[in-house]
């Protein structure tokens, strides 16, 4: 990827700084950052129409046209974090670093070369360009087709998705709703995304086979019961982590490899106010989602799906805490697989607004004894990644049941 060289000095102090910016594939990129010296935040905007560029004031700072030799170089990145040398240094380019953590899972389209030497973008492999707003379209399909009489309009938003990443993928062929959902999220998320929904969909198509009757009975009381509700909560979860994605993919190639070396990561930009009690909301959203899973996992059991091992659906819905709605299907690996990144005392903290930040560091109390509790910043991004690709593999899970 591009970088993008501009100077600026703060407002408030007056200290000077060569910023170093990825280009990267999104159109608005805000960055913020606390000023060296007086420690005020800085917030600047990379306006791009790759491969160009260019540095907009947003707060706190005045861009300049010269170069000071004595400025602090600081590095910023939608899509990638930095090493604690590289942050400030002048010559640093963590695309190659992470070029080829990508390189193992691309998903390259065959015969497109040129003299027989792959020649594909990888900013375009795996990413979607300008996700925060063709998020809005993907959205907007779903609240279409939830209103009678919209279906000129359903397929006019869905033949228009299909423009948009045709023009990274010419073969790309959408004809329904569902399908929009599939292509938007598992191009953003995989490989973990398809680890997740995988054996999860294999797993439900064995429970509909062995267990007809009692599967078709969830699935009429899915309908009519949660499945409005549930998209409603999954399309507003969504729009917040798309609000605040310029600041979550900075971290979010760990979280589609599993890869779990984060702690020492630093982001370029941290916009901590916008994104604290993200980890909180995507918290309660998916453990309120894992009744799906749990009506699910009575069926494998040999029971009705609203029959527990010790208690009523009702129970399960009112009663059980958040941090426990997985336990009844903790012994089914592809459903307990979705809890991968859940940490209650987390939740707490981001959830009742518990949490600040101190340098590289999130502080939070937890519930019960309210001690204090710290995480790494990226980290804590990484976490919230990790809890939206488990929500999106969720959401096409349930798309699937409401098809039948």
């Amino acid at each position: 990827m591009a970088v993008l060289r501009g100077y600026a000095h703060c407002e408030t102090c007056g200290e000077n700084y060569i910023l170093r910016a990825g280009i990267g594939t999104e159109k608005h990129q805000l960055h913020t950052f606390d000023c060296k010296s007086c420690g005020i935040p800085i917030s600047v905007i990379v306006r791009a129409n790759p491969p160009h560029a260019n540095f907009e004031p947003e707060e706190n700072v005045i861009i300049e046209e010269n170069e000071d030799e004595n400025a602090i170089v600081l590095n910023l990145h939608p899509f990638f974090a930095f090493n604690s040398d590289e942050i400030h240094n002048r010559i640093a380019f963590p695309s190659l670093l992470y070029g080829a953590k990508i390189a193992p899972y691309l998903r390259l389209v065959p015969n497109k070369n040129f003299l027989g030497i792959q020649s594909q973008d990888i900013a375009l492999q795996f990413d979607v360009p300008n996700a925060s707003n063709l998020w809005n379209t993907v959205k907007n399909i779903f609240l279409l087709q939830e209103r009678k009489g919209q279906i000129k309009s359903l397929n006019k938003a869905i033949k228009y998705y299909e423009k948009q990443r045709q023009k990274c993928f010419v073969e790309t062929k959408i004809s329904s709703s569902s399908e929009v959902a599939f292509n938007f999220f598992d191009s953003l998320f995989y490989p973990r995304f398809e680890k997740l929904l995988q054996p999860t969909i294999q797993l439900i198509y064995s429970i509909k086979k062995a267990h007809t009757e009692k599967f078709f009975e969830f699935l009429k009381f899915y309908s009519q019961s949660i499945k409005a509700q549930h998209l409603r909560q999954y399309l507003s979860i969504f729009s917040d982590y798309f609000k605040i994605y310029n600041q979550l993919s900075q971290m979010v190639v760990h979280s589609r490899i599993g890869d779990e070396d984060v702690d020492d990561k630093i982001v370029g930009s941290k916009s901590f106010e916008n994104v604290k009690l993200y980890y909180g909301q995507a918290y309660e959203s998916i453990t309120t989602f894992f009744v799906t899973f749990a009506c699910l996992n009575n069926i494998l059991m040999g029971r009705s799906y609203d029959k527990f091992q010790s208690m009523t659906l009702s129970k399960y819905i009112k009663d059980v805490s958040k941090e426990k709605k997985a336990n009844p299907f903790e012994l089914t690996q592809p459903f307990y697989a979705f809890t991968d990144g859940l940490d209650s005392t987390l939740r707490n903290g981001s959830h009742h607004a518990s949490i600040w930040r101190d340098g590289e560091k999130i502080l939070y109390r937890s519930g019960g004894t309210g001690a204090q509790r710290e995480i790494a910043y990226s980290r804590y991004l990484h976490l919230c990644n990790k809890l939206t690709i488990s929500l999106a593999a969720l959401f096409i899970i349930e798309l699937e049941l409401g098809e039948g």
